[in-house]
C-alpha cells in the first residue's frame, strides 16, 4: 500500500533528450513521457536507461496534463508517451503524436494481488474505453472486484464517492484515482507498467517520429520544388484559407503580398472548385493585362473535399517553350515536314487516300502503307503523324533497307557501353526511346530480317525495350506506321515475313496508287515543280504533256519530279524545248539498258542527264556553245551541268 505523500513527494523530471544508438548510426528523436506518479516515473526511467534510451519524464495530473503536453510539444518534443487516466484527454487533443503505455491485464492483476492482502473486495478504476475481464480476474485471484468506469475526471470522483459510500475502501488505479482516494481517506494500490509495455511504447514512438520526419522532409521537398517552379501555385483549405503559395503566383498575378491573393479566387476558379468539387482545366484568363492558363483541382480525402489547388502558367512563356521544342525537334529532324495538304492531286484515289488519313490519323491504330517505289508513301506517313494527337511529339523514320541487321538492331533498341566492338562510351538510346510519345515510321519494312522482326514484335507487344547488352526494360509509348513497296502478305506466304508481326503492324492498310493510274493529277504535279523553280507553265507545251502521259513512269512521282527537274535545269532561261525533252526520252531506254541499276532513282536520273550532255559534247567535239544549241538549252545551263561533274574529271574542250 502507498500513501499519497509517498506517491507524489515532488514532481519528477528527467530532461535528457531521447537518443537511440546503433552501430555506425546516430539518429536522435525528442520523446517525452507523461506519467501519473513518481513510482511509474521511476519504472519508466529505469527501463529506458537499461536499454540505452534517455527520455524526458514528467509527473502530471488530470488537471495539468493538457497544459504539460502542450508545453512539451512547444519545447520541441516530437512524441509523448502517456500512462494514466489523462491519456485519453491528451490523445483527443494531439492525436497520433501521443502513444499509450498500455495498461495490461498483468499490470492490473499485480495491483489487485497486492490489494487483496488488505481486503477481499477491491474497486478497480478503468476508463470506459478499456475492456477488462472482471470475472476472469475474480476467479483467478479469489476476490470480489468492483469495476469503477469513467470518462471524465468529474465522473471518476463521483463514481469513487459512490463506491466508498457502499463500504469499499481499497482501490486499484492510476494517479488520478490515487489523488481522489487518498483525499477521501481510502487505500490505493497503483498499477505499474510492465517493462515490455514500456519497450513497445517507445518502439511505436520511434516509428511515429521517423514517419513524421519523413513526412516533413517530403513536405519540405515538395514546397521547395513548388517555390522553384515557373508555374504559380496557390493551395487553399476547405475554409478558403491560403495553405501554400509560391513567389511565382504573386509574380504572375502582379501582386506584392499573399493577403492580396483572395480577390483572385473567383477568376482562378478556386471558389467554384471548393463549392462543386469539379476541376477547371486549361482555362485561359486575362488578369492584370496578362494572359494566364489556369488549371484548378479539388483536393479530396475519403470522398470529402478538403481544399483546392490552382496552377498558373504564363501563356506567353508557354508559347516560347513550344517554339523552342519545335525548333529543337526540327534541328534533329524529328518532325513531320508534310501534311495531307502536301499530297497533290484530285483523282479519286487521292481523294480517298486523304479521307482515310483524316479518319485514321487521330487514332493510335497501326497503319501499313503499300505502294510502288516513288508513289509518296513517306509523305503519307508524315501526314498521318501531323494530323494525330502525337503531332507535337517526335516523328522518327527508320529505313529498314538501308541498314544491315546488327546496325538496325542497335539503332532501334539502343545499346549499353561495351555491348559490342565500337559501341559508344556511355551507350546510346535507341530510336524507340527517341520516338517515345510520338510516331515511329518503318520504311521498307519488308526488307527486315526474321531476327529483327521477332525482337520488334516483342517490343510492340510488351511496350518496353531492352538495350543491346542491357539488363533492364525501358517502357516506351509509340505509334507505329510502316511502309513497303512489296505486298507483305506475299512475303508472309513466301515465309520471309512473320504473320504475327503483320497482324500487329497492319491495323489498317492504305494503298497509294501508282502515277500511271492517276494521270489526271500530272498537270497539278508539274505545276508544283514549275512553282518551285519559278517557271511559267508555257515551258511545258501540249506536246511535252502528251509525251508525259504516254510514258508508264515506273519510278512514279519521284521519277516524274526528277525528269522535270532535269528538263528545267537543261532548259535554263529558254522558254521551252521539245527537242531537249525528247532527247531525254530518246536516250532513256538506251541508258537504262546499259547503266547499272544502283543508287536512288534521283541519282540514276542525274547520271542519265549527265550521259545525255556527255554524248552531245562528244558529238560536238567538246564545243559547249554548239552542244547547248543542239540540246535546246542555254550555255549557262550546260556549263552548270558540266561544272557539277568536274569532280569526275570529264575532259572537255571549251
Amino acid at each position: 500500500m502507498l500513501n499519497f505523500e509517498h506517491i507524489f513527494p515532488y514532481p519528477f523530471k528527467s530532461k535528457a533528450v531521447f537518443a537511440m544508438q546503433e552501430p555506425n548510426v546516430k539518429q536522435e528523436y525528442r520523446i517525452a513521457a507523461l506519467v501519473h506518479s513518481r513510482l511509474v516515473a521511476d519504472i519508466v526511467y529505469r527501463e529506458t536507461l537499461l536499454l540505452g534510451w534517455n527520455i524526458s519524464i514528467e509527473v502530471t495530473s488530470y488537471e495539468t496534463a493538457l497544459e504539460d503536453a502542450r508545453r512539451l510539444f512547444e519545447e520541441g518534443y516530437e512524441v509523448l508517451l502517456c500512462h494514466g487516466g489523462f491519456r485519453e484527454v491528451v490523445f483527443k487533443k494531439f492525436g497520433r503524436r501521443t502513444v499509450f503505455v498500455e495498461r495490461s491485464e498483468i499490470d492490473i492483476i499485480k495491483g489487485l494481488s497486492r490489494a487483496r492482502k488488505l481486503s477481499d473486495t477491491v474497486a478497480l478504476t478503468a476508463h470506459i474505453n478499456e475492456a477488462r475481464d472482471i470475472e476472469f480476474m475474480e476467479s483467478l485471484l479469489g476476490m470480489r472486484i468492483i469495476p469503477v468506469r469513467y470518462d471524465t475526471k468529474e465522473e471518476l470522483e463521483e463514481r469513487i464517492k459512490e463506491t466508498m459510500a457502499r463500504g469499499v475502501r481499497v482501490f486499484v488505479g492510476g494517479g488520478g484515482t490515487a489523488r481522489i482516494v487518498s483525499r477521501l481517506g481510502g487505500q490505493i494500490f497503483l498499477d505499474e507498467p510492465q517493462p515490455v509495455n514500456i519497450r513497445n511504447a517507445v518502439s511505436r514512438a520511434i516509428t511515429i517520429a521517423e514517419n513524421m520526419r519523413m513526412e516533413q522532409t517530403n513536405r519540405s521537398n515538395i514546397q521547395a520544388m513548388l517555390h522553384y517552379s515557373k508555374e504559380g501555385v496557390i493551395c487553399l483549405s476547405a475554409q478558403r484559407d491560403i495553405v501554400f503559395h509560391n513567389a511565382q503566383a504573386l509574380k504572375l498575378l502582379r501582386v506584392g503580398a499573399s493577403h492580396e491573393l483572395a480577390r483572385f479566387f473567383p477568376p482562378l476558379f478556386l471558389d467554384e472548385v471548393l463549392e462543386h468539387s469539379s476541376p477547371f482545366i486549361d482555362r485561359v484568363v486575362t488578369i492584370n493585362g496578362r494572359q494566364l492558363l489556369i488549371n484548378t483541382f479539388p483536393l479530396a480525402m475519403s470522398s470529402s473535399t478538403t481544399g483546392a489547388v490552382c496552377f498558373i502558367h504564363d501563356v506567353q512563356n508557354l508559347q516560347k517553350i513550344n517554339r523552342k521544342i519545335d525548333t529543337d525537334l526540327h534541328s534533329r529532324g524529328l518532325v513531320a515536314n508534310y501534311t495531307a495538304r502536301d499530297i497533290i492531286g484530285k483523282s479519286a484515289s487521292v481523294v480517298k487516300l486523304k479521307e482515310n488519313i483524316a479518319r485514321y490519323a487521330p487514332t493510335d491504330i497501326s497503319v501499313y502503307i503499300h505502294g510502288e517505289t516513288g508513289t509518296g508513301k513517306e509523305l503519307v506517313a508524315h501526314a498521318l503523324h501531323a494530323a494525330s494527337k502525337r503531332a507535337k511529339q517526335p516523328f522518327v523514320v527508320v529505313n529498314c533497307a538501308a541498314l544491315p541487321d546488327p546496325l538496325l538492331e542497335s539503332e532501334l533498341f539502343g545499346y549499353e557501353e561495351g555491348a559490342f566492338t565500337g559501341a559508344k562510351r556511355g551507350g546510346k538510346a535507341g530510336l524507340f526511346e527517341l520516338a517515345n510519345g510520338g510516331t515511329l515510321f518503318f520504311d521498307e519494312i519488308g526488307d527486315m530480317s526474321h531476327a529483327v522482326q521477332l525482337r520488334l514484335l516483342r517490343v510492340l507487344d510488351a511496350k518496353e525495350v531492352m538495350h543491346v547488352g542491357g539488363d533492364r526494360f525501358i517502357p516506351v509509348n509509340v505509334r507505329v506506321i510502316c511502309a513497303s513497296h512489296k505486298q507483305l502478305l506475299d512475303l508472309v506466304k513466301a515465309g520471309s515475313f512473320r504473320l504475327d508481326l503483320y497482324f500487329r503492324l497492319a491495323g489498317v492498310c492504305l494503298e497509294v496508287a501508282p502515277l500511271r493510274d492517276r494521270l489526271e493529277d500530272v498537270p497539278l504535279l508539274i505545276a508544283n515543280v514549275l512553282k518551285r523553280y519559278g517557271k511559267n507553265a508555257s515551258v511545258v507545251t501540249p506536246a511535252i504533256l502528251d509525251a508525259i502521259r504516254r510514258y508508264s513512269w515506273p519510278g512514279n512521282i519521284r521519277e516524274l519530279m526528277s525528269v522535270m527537274e532535269s528538263y528545267l535545269v537543261l532548259l535554263g532561261d529558254n522558254s521551252s524545248s521539245l527537242a531537249c525533252f525528247e532527247e531525254i526520252f530518246r536516250h532513256r531506254n538506251q541508258f537504262f539498258d546499259k547503266a547499272p541499276q544502283e543508287g536512288t532513282l534521283g541519282e540514276q536520273l542525274a547520271a542519265y542527264r549527265l550521259e545525255i550532255v556527255r554524248k552531245e559534247m562528244r558529238r560536238c567535239a567538246g564545243d559547249r556553245r554548239k552542244a547547248a544549241r543542239a540540246l535546246g538549252i542555254s550555255y549557262s545551263s550546260l556549263r552548270r551541268v558540266l561544272e557539277a561533274d568536274a569532280a569526275k574529271d570529264v575532259s572537255v574542250q571549251d
